[in-house]
Order: C-alpha cells, then structure tokens, then sequence
C-alpha cells in the first residue's frame, strides 16, 4: 500500500491521480464492522472493474480543528494502526488529508473538483451519513447529483447490531462504561491499545509487572481493573491491567502478566482488553510497592 499525505491548498502530487480508482471516502476511526462493509463495497467495484481500490481519509479529527478549546480527541485507532487496518484490507492507496482550517472553509464543489475529480476517482463510496464540503453542507444526494456523467457514486446504509448503529462512537460509549467485552460485536475485534515499557519490571513468583506508557492519541476505557491480553515481540501473555494513570498528558498501565519471564524493557507492548472487573483500580504509584501486597488474581 502506498501512502499519500495531502495538505490543502498545496496541489495534488501528479501520481496520486495517475490510475482510474474506486474511492472509499470516510474518517473511519477504528476501521469496525461498518467501516468494513463500505470498504469491502469499494473493493469489490474496484476488482470487477479494474481499477485501483484507493482510500481518502482525514487528520486530525475535524472537532480539533473546528472547536480548540474543548479536550483534545482521542481515537480507536491512532494514524499508524489506521493504515495497518487499511493495508490489512487490500487498500492499493491511501490519501491522508490534513484537517485544516483552510481545508474546513473549502465548498462542496470544490471539494469533489480539487480531490474527488483529481485523484482520477470513477467509482465513490461512502456511508448515508457522510458529509463533505463547509460545514458538512455536501451530502450523499448532492454527491450521487454531481456525480452524474463524471463518477458513480455507491451508498452504503446503516449497517446495525441488535437495531443498534454500528459507528465509532458507540464504540466510544462502551469503552466509557467499561463494556469492553461489548466491543467485538462491533469492532470485530477485542479494542486494542499500543504502547512501550519505560522502565525495568518486577518479578514476583510466576508473574511479571510491567509499566506500559500508552500513545496519548489512544482513548482508554474507564477506570478499572481488567484482565487484557498483551503481545510481546509474538508472544501473547494473559494479565490484569490493574492500573491507569496520567502523567501531564502521558497515559500509563499497570499490567500484570502470568508467566512472562522475557526482558521487557523498552519493549512495544500491544494490549487487547477483555473483561472489566473491578471498579477501584489500584492506587499505589510503585510497581514495587504493588508486589509487596502480593496481589496476584490471574
């Protein structure tokens, strides 16, 4: 997959448009189960007719750009996890567009004159609710009318679990009330955090307690105790992340694993929430003052 960063009102580099492509067009924030099927859809189209299965999509999230003062967003899936979703998918290019205010100010017209026509788009897809243009003004029905003579245009609709919307912030909502068991339903998979140890570990008995310092982009669930699953260069290890803090704006774990006697420092640490099940989390800052309690609950 070949990525290509867009910042308006630079020009389009030239091999960017250089291939017909069906266009998958969205934020897609977590890439789940509703992402999917707009990107399958444009997948699908792109192999019967031969063209290149391309994806646009946004950075930052418009809200930064157009409300500053509220709390930065967090996301599903921070930019780097994003493209590996869209890799994983058979995306042939992926074009990031910068979220600007400059680019917020661009018309519905311009907006599929300068990006849609110019990257060679003859084939568009996106979900019923997607917007474009200043102040969201352009639609699906403006889309498929300017479309016409120029480009197809795919809707797909709501896509739902149990009468439900399957959307990113439903997914939000769980993780906020600790129902991360809930999100596979819509995600597709257990929600998952990546971050890297910063400090040397502690063994006590069969089990080792790691500090995890997580990417300030990633949105946590709610406080609590919860049992994960982490990955360590391959190897998946069971554990309990019994704490989560914030240091400035630098979010940080307490993880303990069962059975993982590997060096761990400096280590990425991907971590996949299961199960919530404790509501007060542990509330010493020393790793080693934790082991002292002999807490071991895997």
């Amino acid at each position: 997959m070949e990525t290509i960063h867009i910042e308006h009102p630079n020009e389009i580099p030239a091999i960017a448009g250089s291939a017909p492509c069906v266009l998958a067009l969205g934020f897609f924030d977590g890439v789940h189960i509703g992402h999917r099927g707009i990107l399958e859809a444009a997948k699908a189209a792109a192999r019967t007719k031969g063209y290149q299965f391309n994806v646009m999509t946004f950075y930052p999230h418009p809200k930064d750009i157009l409300f500053p003062s509220q709390e930065p967003m967090t996301y599903l899936t921070p930019l780097p996890l994003k493209e590996e979703r869209f890799q994983e998918l058979g995306v042939d290019r992926l074009f990031i567009v910068k979220f600007t205010p400059d680019f917020a100010q661009l018309s519905p017209e311009a907006f599929i004159e300068r990006y849609i026509l110019a990257l060679h788009s003859k084939h568009v897809v996106a979900g019923f609710d997607y917007h474009y243009g200043h102040k969201g003004k352009g639609n699906m029905e403006t889309l498929t009318r300017a479309g016409t003579g120029k480009f197809e245009v795919t809707t797909i609709q709501k896509i739902e679990q149990e009468a439900e919307k399957i959307s990113s912030t439903a997914i939000r909502e769980l993780l906020a009330a600790g129902k991360v068991d809930k999100v596979p339903s819509l995600l597709g998979s257990s929600y998952e955090t990546r971050g890297r140890v910063q400090q040397n570990s502690l063994f006590y008995k069969n089990h080792q307690f790691i500090k995890v310092d997580i990417d300030k982009e990633y949105r946590l669930p709610k406080l609590g105790i919860y049992r994960v699953e982490a990955e360590i260069e391959g190897r998946v290890y069971k554990g309990i992340c019994h704490q989560m803090s914030v240091t400035g704006c630098q979010p940080s774990l307490l993880v303990q694993l069962k059975e993982c006697f590997a060096d761990t420092y400096a280590k990425q640490v991907n971590i996949k929430w299961l199960k919530y099940t404790a509501g007060k989390q542990n509330e010493t800052t020393e790793v080693s003052e934790y082991i002292h309690k002999e807490e071991l609950v895997i």
